[in-house]
């Protein structure tokens, strides 16, 4: 099911494709006068560099360099942990890896990251664990 579920997708992204490409030609042919034995070169021309345009999703979202180690220091700051994929800030990583169709395992290894670099923003975690310990969270009683 998910095989044609795909499929219908490219077809409708297609048909999408070539509606605009005509509307961009109609608007051409507005305001320029084109021989009738033209037309077919112009459309077909206009739609090719759509196509060309809308990348894969593949293209898009694996990464084309590994950080340096100092790209990889940087990205971890004190409010908020810098992303890989989209070079947005997170003071948690692991809803926007789940997001993306990864784990934090997968994350490290895509990247070249370290092992123990964190999924959650130092500061975030230090505010955390004070209002756990304020509520006294995880102490057993006497």
């Amino acid at each position: 099911m998910i095989r044609s579920e795909a499929d219908q997708f490219t077809a409708d992204f297609r048909h999408a494709i070539d509606g605009f490409a005509v509307r961009l030609v109609v608007a051409y042919l507005a305001r320029n006068s084109v021989p009738p034995d033209g037309l077919p070169q112009i459309l077909t021309s206009v739609r090719a560099a759509l196509l060309a345009l809308a990348r894969p999703v593949d293209a898009v979202t694996s990464p084309t360099e590994q950080p340096t180690p100092s790209e990889i220091r940087r990205s971890v700051q004190q409010d908020g942990i810098i992303s890989f994929i989209d070079g947005r800030s997170y003071k948690t990583l692991k809803r926007h890896l789940k997001a993306h169709g990864l784990t934090p395992e997968q994350y490290r290894t895509r990247y070249g990251l370290p092992n123990d670099y964190p999924m959650a923003a130092p500061g975030y975690v230090a505010r955390r664990a004070e209002i756990a310990r304020a509520i006294h969270l995880g102490l057993t009683p006497r």
